[in-house]
């Protein structure tokens, strides 16, 4: 399911229709989906909670719509939880992946890609963009930025998850 549709899917439901008639002051933050290869993966549509300072995570997929509870976000203290317009997302998931998908087999040929996460985020350095990670199956991490608007891949960087240990 193409995100915009998942999005509007949300929206017309009653479980969103409920909560943003209770909760004048959320909005849509992010847009997340992984997979390793399955077809039907879910969407998770965050929106952020201004006045408690946490996300309200939808999980959507072709026949149902889940409400997770409400979580404490992951941020540094003063740092905006910033609003993403989905009209801002011109060229659609699937050609954002294909892109990214090519630019990991032309730069990096021999990291084979085992798992695929993707977020769709409205961030302070990049504004509005599409954070692609490709895990690998010699535990690299390759993530690019893309614009979403022209396609254009702003960044990029190949690491270890070895480097995410503490040591």
């Amino acid at each position: 399911m193409e995100l915009k549709q998942a999005l509007k899917r949300l929206k017309e439901s009653k479980e969103f229709k409920d909560l943003s008639n209770k909760n004048k002051d959320i909005y849509f933050s992010y847009a997340l989906i992984m997979f390793d290869g399955n077809e039907d993966s879910q969407w998770q549509l965050g929106f952020y909670h201004k006045s408690t300072d946490k996300m309200i995570t939808f999980i959507v997929d072709k026949d149902e719509i889940k409400m997770e509870k409400e979580e404490e976000i992951f941020k540094k203290p003063g740092i905006e939880v910033k609003k993403l317009d989905i009209e801002k997302a011109k060229i659609p998931y699937d050609e954002i992946l294909k892109k990214a998908e090519d630019f990991q087999k032309k730069k990096y040929p021999k990291e084979l890609v085992s798992k695929t996460i993707a977020i769709l985020q409205n961030l302070e350095e990049y504004g509005h963009i599409w954070n692609i990670t490709f895990v690998t199956h010699t535990f690299n991490t390759l993530n690019m930025k893309i614009n979403p608007e022209n396609g254009e891949i702003v960044h990029h960087n190949l690491q270890s998850l070895m480097d995410f240990v503490q040591k």
